[in-house]
């Protein structure tokens, strides 16, 4: 498997830890953090923040997209 689809495969795991509504908060906050380990994810955070109902989760994915539209290079960070 190439480097590409194991960072795709990657992104889809941690976006449906997110929108699944059956985890725990924190797993998904975290799986949301995760994704800022790919400049790649710009993508699937604009996904979670047009799909999710929890508002929590949109604020946070909505905060990334913006730092990443920015310019700001982010990993983990906290929120």
């Amino acid at each position: 498997m190439c480097e590409f689809d194991k960072i795709a495969v990657t992104m889809d795991v941690l976006c449906e830890i997110a929108m699944d509504d059956g985890r725990m908060l924190a797993e998904r906050q975290r799986a949301v953090d995760a994704l800022t380990l790919f400049r790649e994810s710009l993508q699937t955070l604009e996904y979670i923040f047009r799909k999710t109902d929890l508002d929590i989760i949109k604020q946070r994915a909505g905060l990334y997209i913006q730092r990443m539209k920015a310019g700001a290079h982010i990993s983990m960070s906290a929120v």
